[in-house]
């Protein structure tokens, strides 16, 4: 099946799943297609996956059956909320607000650090074509020049990194792009993340909500964070190279109790 098919077949079950069912004009627009090719569509799904979903007259669209399971989407909340935080960044990147799908705002975008459009897109470019790149970085003992081998876009910190491999240093270490002043090509040999042991090493990370909060606030970390009948936050097989980004949100002062929320178990 091609990819576009399964795009528009995801869509589908998306709606039928998350928003109790779609017509064919809803795939149409979400696609840009004739309506009569949004129908056929609609007609290939239920011909490939029977028992789907039923054509409810009263409200003029085909409604999930009682028997539904999705085949191209996970069934998962904080994935369906992910997509729409990813729908919304989509709109706002072809400044199209009809690729949103809820109303949605996400705070963190209010706030951007402020990047160099030409060293960012160098740095990038060289990411993609597996190359190195001399940047001049911004860190905290000042401004250096150094050649760099990146391997993986991270965010992290409300801020985009790339984790690379630093000739100078003969070390991987992560850098954060908005702090990459200036960025140019290197015909120096590219090193593979392949040998970045500490990103290719899984983790499992263990957390307990700090005992020092009042019992309200437990109970809501307890909702928010803890699956029923377990008393700890388990995070599974993170990368080790990361680990301490989500250590760090996890166990930092929160401002109202001036207390961590978290502690390592």
């Amino acid at each position: 099946m091609k990819h576009d098919m399964i795009r528009r077949f995801a869509f589908i079950e998306a709606r039928l799943f998350w928003a109790g069912g779609l017509t064919a004009t809803e795939l149409a627009e979400a696609f840009g297609i004739a309506r009569q090719n949004a129908q056929q569509t609609i007609k290939r799904y239920a011909e490939r996956h029977p028992g789907q979903m039923r054509y409810e007259a009263t409200q003029r669209r085909q409604v999930p059956t009682e028997g539904f399971g999705a085949h191209y989407i996970r069934e998962d909340v904080g994935r369906f909320l992910d997509y729409q935080r990813a729908a919304s960044y989509t709109a706002r990147f072809y400044d199209e607000p009809s690729w949103a799908d809820l109303p949605f705002t996400d705070v963190d975008a209010l706030a951007h650090p402020l990047y160099d459009k030409h060293a960012a897109r160098i740095a990038l470019e060289a990411l993609r074509r597996q190359s190195v790149v001399v940047i001049s970085y911004w860190a905290k003992t000042g401004s250096r020049s150094r050649p760099i081998s990146p391997h993986h876009l991270v965010y992290a910190d409300g801020r985009y990194h790339l984790r690379a491999y630093c000739h100078q240093e003969a070390d991987f270490r992560d850098f954060t792009i908005a702090r990459i002043a200036t960025a140019e090509f290197s015909d120096e040999p590219w090193v593979s993340g392949e040998s970045d042991k500490e990103w290719n090493e899984r983790i499992d990370l263990e957390f307990e909500i700090n005992r020092q909060l009042d019992q309200p606030a437990q109970d809501a970390l307890m909702q928010d964070y803890v699956k029923a009948g377990d008393t700890t936050l388990k995070i599974r097989g993170v990368r080790k190279a990361i680990a301490f980004y989500l250590e760090r949100r996890l166990t930092r002062a929160d401002p109202r109790y001036q207390l961590p929320l978290w502690k390592r178990a």
